[in-house]
């Protein structure tokens, strides 16, 4: 069960995200307007702020609710897939959002608890898990997209957490149980930082095919871009490491500073825009690695309310970026005030 717990991660965000270099296909095969995938991005997020910190508060064993979680978000996938109209696919999405709502929260809080002597690094190792799920999922929906179709890419996609969901839930082994939440403010600078850490992510990654589209990457070469993910997942496996030798307040602080980099080569053209986003993508991970960490040593109340701000983030950031599809630059530009207030914040101590 702790390596269900480990790979929890990996099954939930490759379906969650397998959308997002498809958002322009999906609005193409439902003939909608540019932009109006939108709320499919952000309302499932909205689920996640909402539930995430009522999940340590549910009286049932934590490996029932995993379970559930990850049987929901496949199911979502499988039937966002075989939707007849962008707004049943909505709808689906909704359902993933819940499911997904179910998982993180519990999964930061039991990570010290299953690895009491490697909280740090196991910590890093899980985020690392969410960083390939993530990466992989965006990586392979556009080049089954392009090989097979959107319906068949998603659908393939959602399978993974279908079966790791029926796994986790059906297992005899249990997961241990969990302290009583408490929630408290005095986390607050680490709530905003979990924010910002995923706005960053998916506004710009969800604006980036739009960018790239135009200048005349095919799908295929768009979801091959998404091969950045992929490069969080060092960063993330040696954040416990670098923190223990450099300090976790140093490393954090490093981490941004090279988000701002990344950031500033977005403005360029290919290939310096890649190259900017594999930068910012390595960088941001190995950030959030070490605030989930710092979230997760604080309870299961500190961890839901940090899953919740995460995803507010996101949230926010799924219904403001089709506002941004023609201002680029300006997009870049909110990016790197917020970096820069994180920078400030390093709320890892």
């Amino acid at each position: 069960m702790r390596l269900a717990v480990l790979l929890s991660g990996v099954a939930l965000y490759s379906a969650l995200y397998a959308v997002v270099p498809l958002l322009p296909l999906l609005e193409r095969l439902h003939q909608a307007p540019p932009g109006a995938a939108g709320p499919g991005m952000g309302l499932p997020l909205f689920l996640l702020v909402l539930l995430s910190p009522l999940v340590p508060r549910l009286p049932f064993p934590p490996g029932k609710v995993l379970g559930v979680g990850l049987l929901l978000v496949g199911a979502g996938g499988v039937l966002g897939a075989l939707s007849p109209s962008l707004f049943l696919w909505t709808l689906s999405r909704l359902l993933q959002g819940v499911g997904a709502a179910l998982v993180p929260a519990l999964a930061i809080a039991l990570i010290p608890s299953l690895f009491p002597q490697r909280a740090l690094e196991m910590a890093g190792v899980y985020m690392a898990g969410n960083v390939l799920g993530g990466g992989l999922g965006r990586v392979l929906a556009g080049l089954l997209a392009e090989g097979l179709g959107v319906r068949e890419a998603l659908l393939v996609l959602s399978l993974p957490a279908l079966a790791l969901g029926l796994l986790v839930f059906r297992s005899p082994k249990g997961l241990p149980a969990l302290a009583p939440p408490r929630y408290t403010l005095s986390a607050l600078p680490l709530y905003l930082v979990g924010g910002i850490l995923l706005f960053l992510n998916l506004f710009l990654a969800n604006l980036l095919p739009y960018r790239l589209l135009a200048w005349g990457f095919s799908p295929g070469q768009v979801g091959l871009v998404y091969l950045a993910y992929l490069f969080g997942i060092p960063g993330s496996a040696l954040s416990g490491f670098l923190a223990r030798r450099l300090g976790a307040v140093a490393t954090f602080r490093l981490s941004f500073a090279l988000v701002l980099l990344g950031e500033g080569l977005l403005l360029l053209p290919p290939p310096f825009l890649v190259g900017g986003f594999v930068l910012m993508m390595a960088a941001l991970f190995t950030a959030q690695s070490l605030a989930s960490g710092a979230a997760g040593r604080k309870g299961p109340g500190v961890s839901g309310t940090y899953v919740a701000s995460f995803y507010l983030g996101g949230t926010l950031a799924g219904l403001l970026y089709p506002f941004f599809l023609h201002s680029f630059p300006l997009a870049v530009g909110l990016g790197l005030g917020l970096a820069l207030l994180a920078f400030l914040l390093a709320p890892v101590r």
